[in-house]
């Protein structure tokens, strides 16, 4: 039996109708993009991107910068001991995301099958 999402759930979106039944990710992605929303996220990385070079510049120059430090820390959360610990367990989460998205990849090129439906078996 095939997972259904109510349609009104999705805001009614024809595009989004793909979504009710077809969990495939290759429809999920075709439905993005005719919505619009692949857009909305080149935009929004492009963005951030372009402000960021301004601080990668700088840190190539040699100014002392570490990378991922954009001096902008209100709570003061790296302050003290820790935050050599924190910057280890950043870099193993992001390493750990990236391992786990490609299997993600790889199984659904290698038995056509989407993250839901090797959970449910269906």
């Amino acid at each position: 039996m095939p997972i259904r999402m109510e349609p009104r759930l999705l805001h009614d979106c024809s595009a989004l109708q793909v979504y009710s039944g077809d969990l495939k990710l290759t429809k999920l992605h075709d439905a993005a993009v005719k919505t619009g929303t692949m857009g909305q996220i080149l935009f929004w990385l492009s963005t951030f991107e372009i402000v960021a070079t301004a601080a990668t510049i700088q840190m190539l120059q040699g100014s002392g910068r570490a990378p991922g430090d954009f001096g902008f820390d209100p709570l003061g959360l790296g302050k003290g001991d820790k935050m050599a610990r924190m910057q280890i367990c950043e870099i193993k989460n992001g390493r750990l995301a990236m391992m786990a998205f490609s299997g993600i990849i790889h199984h659904y090129f290698i038995t056509g099958k989407g993250p839901i439906e090797l959970i449910t078996g269906k």
